[in-house]
């Protein structure tokens, strides 16, 4: 029951093995199958008033199949001579099978392979001396987890055993949707990739996770392993009790197991993928308790991809002190994840977590991120975030990238904005959405968000600038942007109120030298814009000449022959703008006033 089958070129799992009883043909064997491609059954395990087999939730999945008919895979190394060796020669079928006999044998017959290595060592021997004249190609091309294809050269081409023992030096392999279904007796794997550090062993029809338990005890050199999109029993015994006190016992429950023997292996499922740094489990229809019942044979991971799976039940989500310590990647795209709350119980406190993937999720705020000491890398896109205020939430981290791509508040806000602010708010990040921060980028933005975070207030309070209650400013920045109250240490306070002057205001000394963000109209008299507004962004301190540059390219007039004037209220007189080293702020610029463009006269 639960082993995996292929039939007309669709996967299914076994839940029936027997005889039809509702038409009585007692003498054929058949199987009831629930298909992964639902749509493909015929009705939900019950034919004719008969049940023979109940299908998830009771949907219309199932199928009655003749065993004779439906395949039951490959061993993996039947895929791995019919992926890069067109079909396994007959002579090499029998050789094979005759050396997973004789290696089976040993390890059914001799308990202590120790005692009898000498014996071991001559019947390998005799078979490997065995040579089988076959025609092949002179090259053959392995396909790496990267999908990129590497030559393996042979030597001596008219014996295969020499090409078998070339795979000694493989270290990359990819046997996507080979349909394998067995690894084999245990050790033969092992004696065929000695070096084998990346193995990808997707969408093919491994049932249990006991399986993947006997391969990685026999690969001491395996650091990456892909098993994604494998539909595998879930480990209901194993590890039921593995909590109490931090230690695992040595029950058979805590053994791997071996489909191919029929019994438990001597090696216990606890730390027998301890050498894995990279684990891909991608789309395997995994919830936290799978997780917490996986992570223990591999302890020692440092990449966990866990995309595509419905990680729902973190209340069931733990791992021991010792597990999980080295990880520096957590990817959980598209894992229907809702609340960020539970990855910081979970996961905050792992001392080396550099990398949190969770893109493709429902989140639409966070709270306070007060752990992940070590996050350097957090990843948002396409989420549910309408509104910037999440990002104080994480302003106290030491993040060096952030991505946000995709989500309700760039389309609302802008892109600019939400960069600008981002960068205002987390000190120490230096690449957002991809692109880097540049050397003045940082400072526009914190006096950006500086002065936006006070015309906030502004319209909120109903009231105008320089007329304000300072201290009801300080409070609600400390509520809403708490970062604020750091900017204007640094940069001071944009709006200085003159406490000499009751109800007025006054710039200090110290607010005109800070540069400041305005939006002056550009009004182009003689070039292609014809006399229509155009709005910019620039800083205060920004000079004369940088602007006669901007205009120049703006207008299509060369800057030799630029004359510039300004108005800087409605109510002002236009006055030229002429001078060296002179900036915006010399003029007196604000917002909304007037740069009138026209040529010198000749």
């Amino acid at each position: 029951m639960n082993k995996r089958i292929v039939y007309q070129g669709e996967k299914a799992t076994v839940k029936y093995e027997g005889p039809l009883m509702h038409e009585n043909r007692g003498d054929e064997l058949w199987l009831g199958v629930e298909w992964d491609q639902a749509d493909r059954g015929r009705h939900n395990g019950t034919v004719q008033g008969y049940t023979y087999f109940k299908t998830t939730g009771g949907a219309n999945s199932g199928s009655l199949l003749k065993k004779e008919k439906v395949s039951f895979g490959n061993k993996l190394w039947e895929a791995l001579f019919l992926k890069y060796f067109k079909e396994i020669p007959p002579q090499l079928l029998k050789e094979m099978e005759v050396q997973e006999q004789v290696k089976d044998e040993f390890l059914q017959e001799h308990q202590d392979l120790a005692n009898h290595q000498d014996e071991k060592s001559k019947v390998i021997t005799l078979i490997n001396q065995k040579q089988v004249k076959i025609e092949f190609d002179d090259t053959a091309f392995f396909e790496t987890m990267k999908k990129r294809k590497k030559m393996v050269e042979f030597y001596g081409f008219d014996e295969i055993y020499k090409k078998l023992n070339n795979l000694e030096t493989l270290q990359e392999l990819s046997l996507e949707c080979q349909n394998v279904a067995t690894i084999g007796p245990f050790g033969f794997v092992g004696s065929i990739f000695k070096n084998l550090k990346i193995l990808g062993l997707e969408n093919n029809l491994f049932h249990s996770w006991h399986q993947i338990f006997v391969l990685v005890s026999q690969l001491p050199t395996l650091r990456e392993l892909s098993i994604s999109s494998n539909k595998l029993q879930k480990l209901e015994t194993f590890g039921k009790q593995q909590f109490e006190n931090q230690i695992f016992t040595q029950q058979p429950d805590y053994l791997i197991y071996d489909y191919e023997q029929g019994k438990h292996l001597e090696i216990p499922v606890d730390g027998c993928g301890k050498h894995v740094e990279i684990l891909v489990l991608i789309g395997m229809q995994l919830t936290w308790q799978d997780i917490s019942l996986i992570i223990p044979a591999f302890p020692k991971v440092q990449q966990l991809l866990l995309c595509r799976n419905i990680l729902l039940d973190y209340e069931n989500l733990q791992y021991r002190d010792t597990d999980l310590q080295q990880l520096k990647l957590l990817n959980l795209e598209q894992t229907e994840l809702t609340q960020f709350e539970c990855i910081q119980k979970s996961f905050g406190n792992l001392p080396n977590l550099e990398r949190l993937i969770l893109n493709k999720n429902n989140l639409k705020d966070l709270p306070l991120v007060t752990d992940f000491q070590s996050l350097k890398h957090l990843a948002l896109d396409h989420n549910h975030f309408a509104h910037p205020q999440f990002l104080n939430k994480i302003g106290n981290l030491q993040l060096n990238s952030l991505s946000i791509k995709h989500n309700p508040l760039v389309d609302k806000l802008g892109k600019l904005y939400v960069r600008q602010r981002a960068i205002a708010e987390i000190s120490s990040v230096q690449i957002i959405n991809g692109s880097e921060i540049t050397k003045f980028e940082r400072k526009d933005s914190e006096i950006f968000y500086l002065k936006s975070s006070f015309e906030e207030y502004f319209l909120l309070k109903n009231v105008k600038h320089y007329y304000y209650d300072y201290d009801d400013f300080i409070n609600y920045a400390k509520s809403n942007h708490p970062k604020v109250i750091e900017l204007i240490k640094k940069y001071g306070n944009p709006y200085e109120i003159d406490p000499t002057v009751k109800g007025g205001y006054t710039q200090t000394k110290q607010q005109i030298q800070q540069p400041q963000y305005c939006t002056i109209k550009i009004i182009d008299h003689v070039g292609k814009l014809k006399d229509k507004p155009t709005p910019k962004k620039l800083m205060g301190n920004t000079g004369l000449q940088p602007v006669k540059m901007m205009i120049s390219k703006l207008v299509n007039i060369p800057i030799k022959q630029i004359l510039l004037s300004i108005q800087v209220t409605e109510d002002a007189e236009i006055v030229q703008m002429e001078g060296k080293d002179v900036t915006l702020n010399d003029f007196g610029v604000q917002d909304n006033s007037l740069i009138h463009v026209n040529v010198i006269p000749e």
